[in-house]
């Protein structure tokens, strides 16, 4: 048996599908679009941060040369410019002592230089000639003074000496003790032969004229002081 169908009412509106309006529809496709370029946007930047945490925990991991710590911008400080190789000379260390000249290169030490012995002068060689005169409390004697002198310098034998007297002569030999200047040594006399005191020391003074005046003095036996002063003439 099968359903009646319910005649159809004559009196009904007849019904229309509805329709979406156009102006609709295209602001659905706008909002779709902002929202797919919204999320690629976020998920960009999502990526950058990523790399540039990444990046700064590698800088800050990796050891720096020197103890310097890595730039914080590198793009924004100007590359050096490395000098070309071999175009700087290599720094030859100074020597110990050496001073740097102008321009900091290293100057050689001046080169020590040997001190020039201390001689005789020229103007007392030759031999020399004249009378002493030695006073005491009971005489004065009187006699003859001869000194000859050659070339030699300090602490060196120079020449020898010979007192020629009543009771005796003696002879000894010079050595060179002291320089002063040009005009005055002093010699220490050794007596080797005759009845004089052994050690004594004479100053010779350089006068015009070729003269000298020489100062003799020692301790005698006895203990006291023997002072014997010369004239001297160049004889030869």
């Amino acid at each position: 048996m099968t359903r009646s169908q319910s005649p159809s009412d004559p009196y009904a509106r007849p019904q229309h599908p509805v329709r979406q309006a156009s102006g609709d529809s295209h602001r659905s496709a706008l909002v779709v679009a902002l929202i797919g370029a919204a999320a690629t946007i976020v998920a960009a930047l999502i990526g950058l941060f990523v790399q540039l945490s990444g990046d700064m925990e590698q800088r800050a991991s990796s050891p720096s040369l020197g103890g310097t710590p890595p730039a914080s911008n590198a793009s924004s400080a100007p590359a050096a410019s490395a000098a070309p190789l071999g175009s700087v000379p290599p720094t030859t260390p100074a020597a110990p002592g050496a001073s740097g000249g102008p321009d900091g290169t290293p100057t050689a030490a001046p080169t020590p230089t040997a001190a020039t012995p201390v001689g005789l002068p020229e103007e007392f060689l030759g031999r020399w000639q004249g009378y002493a005169e030695e006073a005491d409390a009971t005489r004065t004697d009187h006699y003859r003074v001869t000194v000859e002198l050659d070339r030699g310098t300090l602490r060196e034998q120079v020449g020898s000496v010979h007192y020629a007297m009543e009771s005796s002569d003696c002879y000894g030999t010079v050595t060179l003790t002291t320089v002063d200047g040009t005009d005055q040594v002093t010699l220490g006399e050794n007596i080797q032969s005759g009845n004089c005191v052994t050690n004594g020391r004479i100053t010779l003074t350089l006068r015009p004229g070729d003269t000298v005046d020489s100062a003799y003095e020692t301790i005698k036996r006895d203990g006291t002081r023997q002072s014997v002063k010369a004239g001297l003439e160049r004889v030869a």
